[in-house]
């Protein structure tokens, strides 16, 4: 059974890692195929997504840095779980991007 922290820290990690892909994407994609006239690059965003998808990977990569430091690896899953969900979380912040 794993441990409370290890636990707590891997499922951390998940919640970033799905906060950054449910934050993809423009919140005004959809209006160019509503509206065609609609000019895209002339709606102006206040960018608070892109801040809070590099909060979270910065969250979804201290939680995994803690995991690998601070928590004793018996099995080599074990050992590779940090280095999957910072992968993963690497992963998901590129091609998140809009």
């Amino acid at each position: 059974m794993p441990s409370p922290s290890r636990l707590f820290l891997s499922t951390l990690s998940v919640i970033a890692v799905s906060g950054i892909l449910l934050l993809s994407g423009d919140r005004y994609d959809w209006m160019p195929g509503l509206d065609p006239t609609i000019d895209p690059s002339g709606i102006e965003t206040d960018g608070s997504r892109a801040l809070v998808r590099t909060l979270l990977l910065a969250t979804a990569l201290a939680a995994s840095a803690m995991l690998a430091i601070f928590t004793k690896a018996r099995t080599r899953g074990e050992r590779l779980l940090p280095l999957v969900l910072s992968l993963a979380a690497l992963a998901a912040y590129v091609f998140s991007r809009p």
